[in-house]
Order: C-alpha cells, then sequence, then structure tokens
C-alpha cells in the first residue's frame, strides 16, 4: 500500500498529530507544524469539529473548553495553505459529520477517531468519498472491530490498497503496562491489512520504535513545540527533539529489517568459502597413499571442499606429498 508516495512495505510513515495541541491559536499551530516539517514528520493531522455537535450542553466545563479549542474552516484553510507552503502532508479528523466534506476536497486520507469507531452515521459518509481511510480502535472489541472493517468492505473493494488499521489504547497518557503493543502482530494476523500505532505513551519513542519493529507502518504521536503547557495532550506528545530520534531510528530500522525471507546475500557469499571448514591433511599424507578418515581433518577456508565433501577423497589417492595442516585441492586426487 502506498501513502503519500511512500511504500508501507518499506518505508514508513510518520503522522505529527497536532490535534488541539493549537488550544485555538493558528500563531501556535504554526509553529507546531513547523517544528514537525523540520523533524521529519511525513504529515501533519488535525481534529476538526463543531463544538455543539461534539460535546452535549450537559457538559457545559467540557463544551466551553472545545470552544476555546475550536479553529473555523476559514482559519483551518490557512493551516491547508501553511502546509502547502512548507511542502508537508495535511489530513484531518473529522469529530462532527458537518466536517466531512471538507476534510474530504482538501485531504488524500481521512482519520476515523476511536470513539467514532461504532458511530456508523459518520463512517458512512465518510466512506462515499473516494478518500484512503485509517481507522483508529482503541476503546474498541475485536467483534466491534470487525463489523467496522465489514461496513467499510461494502464501500472500499480494494481494502488492503484504502484501509489502515491503527493499534491504540484510549488512555491519557498510557502506563507502558498498558500499552499492549503486541496487539499490532495480532491485528497483522487477523485482518491482513496494513496495521499501525497511535501513540500515547508519555516519552513514547521507545513505544513508537518498538511499534515498527513489531510491523507497524504507520506511526502516530501527539505533537507540541512546548512539552509544558498544562492542557493534558502537550505532556504526552513528542517535541522537535524526540522526532528527530524518532526518525532516525526508524530509518535505521527499515533498513535492518530488510526482507520478509530468508536469502544469503552477495556479501554473505563472498564470506561463505572464507568462514566455513574445508579438508586438510591432519598428518603428512605421502604421494599415493590413500585418503582416509584418519589422515584428514577439517579448518577453514572452504575453497576446493567443504567439511561435509569429505566422501569425495575417501579411498582415493593422493597425487602428491600433502603436509599435515594444508588443504587438499581437487587436483590432489587421481
Amino acid at each position: 500500500m502506498k501513502l503519500w508516495n511512500k511504500d508501507l512495505n518499506k518505508q514508513t510513515v510518520l503522522i505529527a498529530e497536532v490535534g488541539v495541541n493549537h488550544e485555538g491559536s493558528i500563531t501556535r499551530a504554526k509553529k507546531i507544524i513547523k517544528d514537525a516539517k523540520k523533524g521529519g514528520a511525513d504529515a501533519i493531522k488535525l481534529q476538526v469539529f463543531t463544538p455543539e455537535k461534539y460535546i452535549s450542553t450537559n457538559n457545559k466545563e467540557g463544551l466551553k473548553k472545545v470552544k476555546k479549542f475550536f479553529l473555523s474552516k476559514k482559519k483551518i484553510m490557512q493551516l491547508v495553505r501553511f502546509c502547502k507552503k512548507e511542502k508537508i502532508n495535511l489530513f484531518f479528523t473529522p469529530i462532527t459529520e458537518d466536517w466531512v466534506d471538507f476534510c474530504a476536497n482538501n485531504s488524500e486520507v481521512i482519520k476515523i477517531a476511536s470513539g467514532d469507531l461504532n458511530s456508523n452515521y459518520l463512517i458512512k459518509k465518510i466512506l462515499k468519498k473516494t478518500k484512503k481511510i485509517i481507522l483508529s480502535t482503541g476503546l474498541s472489541s475485536l467483534t466491534e472491530i470487525n463489523k467496522t472493517v465489514n461496513l467499510i468492505k461494502k464501500y472500499k473493494k480494494k481494502l488492503k490498497t484504502s484501509l489502515i488499521l491503527l493499534h491504540c489504547v484510549s488512555e491519557y497518557p498510557v502506563p507502558i503496562d498498558r500499552a499492549q503493543l503486541n496487539t499490532i502482530r495480532f491485528l497483522k494476523r487477523k485482518f491482513r491489512l496494513t496495521i499501525g500505532y497511535s501513540n500515547h505513551v508519555k516519552n513514547g519513542i521507545l513505544a513508537c520504535i518498538t511499534a515498527t519493529a513489531l510491523g507497524a507502518r504507520v506511526i502516530e504521536f501527539h505533537f507540541t513545540n512546548n512539552k509544558k503547557r498544562k492542557f493534558r495532550d502537550h505532556q504526552l506528545s513528542l517535541d522537535y527533539k524526540d522526532l528527530v530520534q524518532l526518525k532516525s531510528f526508524v530509518d535505521e530500522q527499515n533498513k535492518m529489517l530488510g526482507i520478509v525471507g530468508k536469502k544469503v546475500n552477495k556479501f554473505e557469499k563472498n564470506n561463505k568459502l572464507i568462514f566455513q571448514k574445508g579438508l586438510i591433511a591432519s598428518k603428512n599424507i605421502l604421494a599415493g597413499e590413500n585418503f582416509k578418515s584418519s589422515n584428514i581433518g577439517y579448518a577453514r577456508p572452504a575453497i576446493y571442499f567443504n567439511s561435509n565433501q569429505i566422501g569425495k577423497l575417501l579411498n582415493k589417492k593422493s597425487k602428491r606429498y600433502i603436509c599435515a595442516g594444508e588443504l587438499i585441492k581437487k587436483s590432489d586426487i587421481i
């Protein structure tokens, strides 16, 4: 599968989840995006919503906070243009259904949040758009994930090239003993789709690196330019220094992982004869003397014979005098 021109069979996509770390400030959002671009992120993700459709009036405190973090479509368009200028991919999680058209018009990918995995009314609206889907699986049982994947199948015939599942634990932050990263391998076996990881572990570089080693091809992490800010998400976010380190680790790790299979490379082939044992004279062998197990030994290199080819010598005669410890050549056989 390809995502933003990256081959996910060989490469890893790093997504800086700005989310609402901008706290309603376009200026702060731009600073965070610049740091993410400079640090090596492949894409920026924003959450977009209409406050009154997101939080009910029963939760007055929550609605008040959400309104502070709200960015209008006009302001989000400023960030769309800014990301184009910075040459970094931008996509969205539409938390409320009235933003789906906007997201589809301004991105090739739409993310479905963990909290909406069971929101069929929202998912169906998203699925009417010809976009790649990233689906976060936090909060959801295997049965629930199955139902949603089956729903997506009805709209997306080529599921392997249109859907990415993210392993996610929806705690903020996630204690390390509840990160459950082996779920990545489970989801990969179960669904045979591209699997990613959405990090909520505090100081989560190690979690992200471990996730890639377990097969995650998309890594999403909260990102900030200031971990000391009071809003919760800043404290479980990566910053520029973290991202530079993560990018370096992931790039090197992809080089180390290589193919799925077992292949002897050309450099190993060059070393093979040097590292394997050949056949030597274990004692002086006279010209015309028979080769036998009592006068043949083993030592590197295997230039002429390897140790398993002793049968080619037994009971055959030596053409020359061979000193103890000397390699036996093919030309030494009569």
